[in-house]
């Protein structure tokens, strides 16, 4: 089993929060912080930590994985975990069940962003790839159903499923199973790799069905 570590600034320290959400997480005041990276191990990092940003790549850098909590999710501040080469960011105040699936997504080697900020990021991304005048193979999906296709199409775009669930007429949790079944088919791990996948930008290969 992995170590984590949840390093905190005292100015934000909602301990009893952290220590039923994160039971497994070792939790350190980052000026008695002293452990050294380590490959493989998660870092549940504050974003109230001073300069947080050189925290996350150096322990980026070694193979650990980090998941930065924050107050407010904000696009800028998501972006610039993602440059430090974060791989989940999410609220500071989540409960278990988001925390756990983070850490499971994380774990696998998949992303985890909330999904109110998740469209925006593979807007951004899209285009960008779109500006490049350099498009991709054409993704082969046609081991998806017709209504998984129309499901990843979407999702791609950076559609969230209740936008998604709406524009089709079903329910989001029935989005979500289709999700599923289109991350397994694939073999994706979060909804960045789809729309590379999707893009032509990567092709598909083995993996689990995560967020």
């Amino acid at each position: 089993m992995s170590l984590s570590f949840l390093v905190y600034d005292r100015r934000f320290a909602p301990l009893d929060h952290w220590h039923r959400v994160l039971p497994d997480a070792h939790p350190c005041e980052v000026s008695k912080f002293q452990t050294a990276p380590q490959k493989g191990s998660l870092l549940w990092l504050s974003a109230d930590v001073p300069d947080w940003q050189t925290l996350c790549q150096r322990w980026s850098d070694t193979g650990s994985r980090v998941l930065l909590l924050t107050r407010l999710p904000d696009p800028t501040e998501m972006n610039r975990a993602l440059a430090c080469g974060a791989r989940a960011y999410l609220p500071a105040l989540a409960n278990a069940r988001v925390m756990r699936q983070a850490a499971e997504i994380v774990g696998s080697g998949g992303l985890w962003f909330p999904e109110e900020l998740l469209g925006s990021l593979l807007r951004l991304v899209s285009g960008a790839l779109d500006q490049t005048g350099h498009p991709g193979t054409e993704a082969d999906l046609s081991m998806l159903t017709a209504r998984e296709h129309e499901v990843a199409r979407y999702a791609a775009k950076g559609e969230s499923n209740r936008a998604i669930a709406q524009s089709l007429g079903i329910t989001e949790r029935t989005v979500k199973e289709h999700m599923g079944a289109v991350f397994r088919k694939l073999g994706v791990k979060d909804r960045m790799q789809l729309m590379l996948l999707v893009t032509g930008q990567r092709p598909a290969g083995g993996g689990e069905n995560v967020r």
